[in-house]
C-alpha cells in the first residue's frame, strides 16, 4: 500500500450528537483506486484537529475521477462549536450543527434507544464505530473512546462490557458502520 497523503474536498460538514461529532467529508478521487480516512492530527493542541487523508490501493484501475463521501464518529468536547480539518487545499474550521432527521439512526446509537440494556450503576459508557463492519475495529474504538480512568491506584480492576452492538445504515449515502457500544467499571 501507498503512504497517507492530505486529500482535496468539495464540502466537509460536522454534526453533534453527545459527546461525539460526525465529521462527514466530499469531495473527488483521481480514480476509484484511492480510500479516503478521518484521522487525528498530530499537533499537541487543544481542540483536537483532524486530517482528510486518501492513499491509493494496490492494483489497476480505471483512470476516471470518482466521487466518495466519508463519514468518521470522533469523541470532541461539547463546549466547542468547530472543528478543523486539515486537507490538501489548507484548512477548514467546520461549524458544528445538531444531527438532524437524517441521522436519526446514527443518533440513536450515540444516545441509546429506551429499550437498551442500562450500564452498571456508576459505569462510563462510549461507543466504537467501524466503516468496514468489523467488530474488532468497533470494540477498539469503543475502548478508545472510553474516558481516561480516574482510578486511585494503579493496580486498580476496570471491568468492560459491551452492552450493544448494532449496525448503521442509511442517512447520509455511503455511510455504513458497525456500532459497539460499551461500558467501563472500575474497582
Amino acid at each position: 500500500m501507498s503512504r497517507w497523503e492530505l486529500a482535496s474536498r468539495t464540502r466537509i460538514r460536522a454534526f453533534r450528537e453527545g459527546p461525539f461529532v460526525l465529521i462527514v467529508a466530499e469531495g473527488e478521487l483521481p480514480t476509484p483506486g484511492f480510500e479516503v480516512d478521518i484521522t487525528k492530527s498530530l499537533l499537541r493542541i487543544f481542540p483536537q484537529q483532524f486530517n482528510l487523508q486518501r492513499r491509493a490501493k494496490p492494483g489497476i484501475f480505471p483512470q476516471h475521477v470518482t466521487p466518495y463521501r466519508y463519514a468518521e464518529a470522533v469523541r470532541y468536547p461539547e463546549d466547542q462549536h468547530q472543528i478543523t480539518v486539515h486537507h490538501v487545499d489548507g484548512t477548514d474550521h467546520v461549524d458544528i450543527e445538531p444531527a438532524g432527521k437524517e441521522l436519526a439512526g446514527y443518533t440513536e446509537a450515540v444516545r441509546g434507544s429506551t429499550d437498551r440494556p442500562a450500564p452498571p450503576e456508576g459505569a462510563e459508557e462510549a461507543i466504537g464505530l467501524s466503516r468496514t463492519l468489523s467488530f474488532d475495529e468497533a470494540f477498539a474504538n469503543a475502548l478508545a473512546n472510553l474516558p481516561p480512568s480516574d482510578a486511585t491506584h494503579a493496580d486498580a480492576l476496570a471491568r468492560v462490557q459491551v452492552l450493544e452492538t448494532g449496525g448503521l445504515f442509511g442517512g447520509f449515502a455511503g455511510f455504513h458502520h458497525l456500532f459497539v457500544r460499551v461500558s467501563r467499571t472500575i474497582t
